[in-house]
């Protein structure tokens, strides 16, 4: 009689424990949805990147449901201290295995709240000029201007240098003319200027700039800075390309011509 009581005891309290348990889980896991959907409408209302956003909410999904599974079993009454044990081992193994993968997405992170780009920007890295199509954690996608997706992983964006050509409202074109040494210089220079003047995207200031910038032996280097707002900056350079022709057909301007000076020298030879 007293061994079923004591069973009836232990299973009872067994019973109230399994109870306790399926209430915590229950609660536990409506908890952590309710914690994630309060962070992510947070998130949005700080303009937060959606990429963070969802590897964050996933972050600590994960981690919060751990919380509630591992509560759960040891409201059984099952030993936890071994479980924690394993799965922090796990863990420091799995993120041993994933070290450059870590790297990787941390870079990504630093990207993605640091700003030095954003998604639409024109870039220029490693000899690739492109636009940004996509920032992901690992990597980055940019689209270069013959339809060519290059893959750049964020490793490399972080620890070196690259150009982002669209980080300033205004640009420079920056072109250099080479005139044949009888040109009159002062003709072309103020030929040029009138278009540039005339030209709805070259802006007033900061003012555009035609001067001689070198005299070589055989041409004058003329140096051209105009500034255009940035969306205007490839149509302000064509055209200027063009007006820099067609100013050489006004003119009748030659193109210098690279002159080789070849020395024949001759032995005598005796017999």
């Amino acid at each position: 009689m007293k061994m079923l009581d004591r069973l009836i005891e232990k299973y009872a309290g067994f019973g109230m424990s399994v109870i306790e348990a399926t209430i915590i889980f229950i609660v536990g896991w409506y908890a952590v949805k309710i914690i994630l959907h309060i962070l992510s409408k947070m998130m949005r209302r700080s303009q937060i990147d959606a990429i963070i956003e969802n590897f964050v909410i996933s972050i600590l999904n994960i981690g919060l449901k751990i919380i509630v599974i591992i509560t759960v079993i040891a409201q059984l009454g099952v030993p936890t201290t071994s479980l924690v044990a394993v799965l922090t081992t796990a863990g420091a193994a799995i993120a041993l295995g994933l070290q450059d993968s870590m790297k990787g997405i941390a870079s990504g992170i630093t990207i993605l709240f640091s700003k030095p780009f954003i998604k639409g920007d024109i870039i220029e890295i490693d000899g690739y000029v492109g636009t940004v199509q996509e920032i992901q954690l690992l990597y980055t996608i940019v689209m270069t201007f013959d339809n060519k997706m290059v893959v750049i992983p964020n490793n490399d964006l972080v620890s070196s240098s690259f150009v982002n050509y669209s980080h300033e409202d205004i640009r420079r074109v920056t072109m250099t003319v080479e005139l044949h040494p009888d040109s009159d210089v002062q003709k072309f220079k103020s030929a040029l200027m009138k278009i540039i003047d005339q030209h709805p995207y070259a802006l007033k200031e900061p003012a555009p700039v035609v001067k001689i910038g070198e005299y070589k032996e055989r041409s004058v280097s003329m140096q051209i800075w105009v500034w255009s707002k940035n969306e205007y900056f490839y149509d302000l350079n064509d055209d200027l390309w063009v007006a820099v022709r067609d100013i050489f057909k006004e003119q009748n301007i030659k193109i210098p011509s690279q002159q080789i000076d070849v020395h024949i020298q001759q032995n005598d030879i005796k017999s």
